[in-house]
């Protein structure tokens, strides 16, 4: 069998010399290939060798929560508003409330009408026992000289008996109403404690309730949770939040990492185009769940280390805004008159505190 020959073109010579293949190609695939490599590393060993943890941007947050069914009446506030101590955030109704209320006055009448009862009670024994102590004294003496006389049978044993009687009656008396008056002493007592802790409570209930109006325990904005009105809440349920004191940054720790993170060190905070500086204020000793946004794919259940992060300055980023907090290029620390000084905010969460006396 004859080998076949590849025709030589018609357009080329023999002689002609031939270009060589340009490697652009395969330096193109090296490079992609390069950094395919360069992003698997930085996604499997990153977090060990930098800083890059994501986080919050939280704000001490004060909850006012319903302690019994209310119902919101009317609304003075909107969300983002600035208020003061004292102003006015909403008025609301409650049925419970004000029976308890009623409950209370009622009580406090009945325990009135029967303190009035045993004092006028007692102040009528005061007035009968002298009497009734006059009276035992004057017919034990009678009575005594009728025995005497009855024992040499000047007096017949019927007048003797009717002047016993009237003895033993008269000590009776006497001793029931001193019996009942230290009775009633104890009883008026007793009355008129009950009587002050009811108007106490009553009064206390009246207090917190405040005719239902809520007001602000402290200067600040109000979160994004307003109630509108009719809105009903149980027990327990947050109506509304008031924003204040300095931002910070609740950020969560890699599992692990090999680089050098103390309390003083600066950091950078970044969400996007928005930046700010920082320096880790305190480095907690808890481990919390990682948030939704922050969880991995591949490991849903991650549990890391928290860290507070103190910004210089007040930073552009609003409240419950997710940042990413790294060292910077050059690394630093703050000074220690700095970090001493500067006072630690609060790592509340959303249902933290109350700032109304309808606040569970």
């Amino acid at each position: 069998m004859k080998k076949i020959r590849k025709r030589q073109r018609s357009d080329s010579m023999q002689n002609e010399p031939r270009k060589m293949k340009s490697g652009i190609g395969r330096w193109v695939y090296l490079g992609f290939l390069g950094l395919f490599a360069v992003g698997l590393g930085n996604h499997l060993w990153g977090d060990h060798l930098f800083l890059r943890a994501d986080g919050l941007v939280l704000r001490e947050r004060t909850v006012v929560a319903a302690t019994s069914v209310v119902r919101v009446e009317d609304i003075r506030v909107r969300q983002g508003q600035a208020v003061s101590s004292g102003d006015i955030l909403l008025k609301v109704g409650s049925i419970d409330v004000l029976e308890r209320i009623a409950e209370f006055a009622t009580r406090n009448a009945e325990l009135k009408e029967r303190q009035a009862a045993l004092v006028s009670r007692e102040k009528q024994i005061s007035e009968l026992l002298p009497l009734a102590k006059v009276r035992f004294a004057t017919t034990l003496v009678k009575a005594e000289e009728l025995e005497k006389l009855h024992r040499k049978a000047v007096v017949s044993s019927q007048r003797f008996d009717e002047a016993s009687e009237a003895a033993y009656n008269a000590r009776v008396e006497y001793v029931r109403l001193k019996a009942e008056q230290d009775g009633l002493k104890l009883e008026v007592a007793a009355v008129s404690n009950a009587l002050q802790q009811s108007s106490r409570a009553l009064a206390d209930l009246e207090e917190h309730y405040a005719e239902g109006v809520v007001r602000a325990a402290k200067n600040g904005r109000i979160g994004e949770m307003v109630p509108s009105a009719g809105a009903v809440y149980r027990p327990g349920d947050p109506m509304m939040s008031v924003i204040s004191g300095d931002a910070y940054v609740l950020a969560y720790l890699p599992s692990s990492y090999l680089f050098g993170l103390k309390e003083g060190s600066k950091v950078d905070v970044a969400n996007g185009r928005l930046k700010a500086e920082g320096y880790i204020k305190e480095i907690l000793p808890v481990s919390q769940t990682v948030p939704q946004e922050f969880q991995n794919a591949f490991k849903p259940d991650q549990t890391h280390q928290l860290v507070r992060v103190q910004f210089t300055s007040p930073p552009p980023f609003p409240t419950s805004a997710n940042v990413r907090v790294t060292l910077p290029f050059f690394g630093g620390s703050v000074d220690d008159t700095v970090l001493a000084d500067t006072p630690a905010p609060s790592a509340t969460g959303k249902f933290a505190s109350c700032d109304s006396k309808l606040c569970g």
